[in-house]
């Protein structure tokens, strides 16, 4: 197989597929886990929190080793290893060990879809790389809408356990997918991980990527987190809970076609914006009112707007600093799920009071934040700054 080829496309994708069944199988388990260790639902959600602050500070360690042993030898380890760390969340006698065992899960599978944006950077043309990152992203978003009916499902009919469980198996069945997948060229550097990340930080252009991907990664994955338990709390059932939310990677996957024509027509700063101001909308809605309608379109508007906005910002992340791309890559990963934990954490204790609707509506005036400043510094960038052309199947960074 050729490192670009559709068949290696596919596998890479199926390893996306993985990485996000496993976080987002855990917010329909929320309520569940709380029930059964004792705790209220703002200490369960730190199993999400932990979850993506592990996910996304150890972004950078992945971004650096996947330079130095290749980007296919750090997907199967993650996969391997993470694995195992599902099976001791199953296993785990009490709340902190599932804690543990989570946070561990966080670290290792953290490692795919920056790895795997890497090497689709390293691999496809600047001029097709958009249209390869959106079937990536729809992937990923295909895992969260069967984790979050996949976990609703466990939780109410068999146990929350269980959820765990199906994820290691997925991943021991897609270690043996990926037997055959072929390591991309790439030029080695004789500059450390350290030197790369220096340079990078000091680029105000990455600063700026770095930061948007924050407030999106609070907006987006901050708000997702609870819209199963806000439906849960009301005395909604675990499965119906998990099938509203599962409308998020629902409206992503159906997106795509509707993406993919929208990359040739639209500037990049109109997308942004577009995908933003509909993911507003939607969690204007919830927050007026959370019922199982509203929940729904909620996560139908937030999985569009995330169809719209994240290929374009990843796009924007592998043409920042190409010179560095693993490293830049890695950091912009990070700063979306570090986002996205700070803000289910921060939502906590409004969690714990009920009250959800100011959690969507906080939500709903970063995404406006995102439409506005965002896109009008995207357009900035695209105007100021001409990205550079990078040949196909060569590497602009290693370390």
């Amino acid at each position: 197989m050729h490192a670009n080829s559709e068949a290696v496309q596919w596998r890479l994708r199926a390893t996306t597929f993985l990485s996000s069944f496993d976080r987002f199988a855990i917010p329909p388990l929320l309520v569940p886990i709380g029930k059964s260790f004792g705790v209220p639902l703002g200490t369960a959600a730190l199993v999400a929190s932990f979850y993506f602050v592990a996910y996304g500070l150890s972004q950078p360690f992945w971004g650096a080793l996947s330079d130095r042993v290749g980007r296919v030898n750090v997907i199967r380890f993650a996969i391997v290893a993470g694995a195992l760390c599902c099976v001791a969340a199953a296993l785990a006698p009490s709340f902190i060990v599932l804690l543990g065992a989570r946070t561990c899960s966080g670290i290792l599978f953290a490692a795919i879809v920056p790895t795997v944006v890497t090497y689709i950077g390293d691999t496809v043309a600047v001029n097709e790389r958009q249209h390869a990152l959106t079937l990536t992203i729809a992937s990923a978003s295909a895992g969260i809408a069967v984790a979050t009916v996949v976990g609703g499902v466990c939780a109410q009919l068999i146990t929350w356990r269980a959820a765990f469980l199906v994820t290691s198996l997925l991943a021991l069945a897609l270690s043996l997918l990926i037997v055959r997948l072929p390591e991309p060229q790439r030029e080695r550097s004789e500059h450390s991980f350290g030197h790369h990340a220096r340079a990078a930080l000091r680029q105000p252009w990455v600063l700026i990527v770095l930061a948007i991907g924050f407030v999106e990664g609070a907006v987006i994955l901050g708000s997702l987190t609870f819209v199963s338990a806000s439906l849960q709390s009301d005395g909604v059932g675990a499965a119906v809970a998990g099938a509203a939310a599962a409308g998020f990677g629902v409206a992503n996957v159906c997106c795509v076609p509707v993406v993919t024509r929208a990359i040739k027509r639209f500037a990049s700063p109109l997308m942004i914006c577009f995908g933003s101001a509909i993911a507003a909308a939607g969690l204007l809605l919830a927050a007026a009112d959370t019922l199982v309608a509203t929940a729904i379109v909620a996560a139908l508007a937030l999985g569009a707007g995330f169809g719209f906005l994240h290929p374009t910002m990843q796009l924007w992340a592998t043409q920042v600093n190409p010179a560095a791309r693993a490293v830049t890559v890695s950091f912009f990963a990070g700063s979306v799920f570090v986002g996205g934990a700070v803000a289910s954490a921060g939502a906590a204790p409004l969690a714990d009071a009920g009250h959800f609707g100011a959690i969507f509506l906080v939500a709903a005036v970063l995404a406006v934040l995102l439409a506005t400043v965002a896109s009008s510094l995207r357009s900035r960038y695209v105007h100021g700054v001409e990205p550079q052309q990078e040949p196909t199947g060569e590497v602009a960074s290693s370390l």
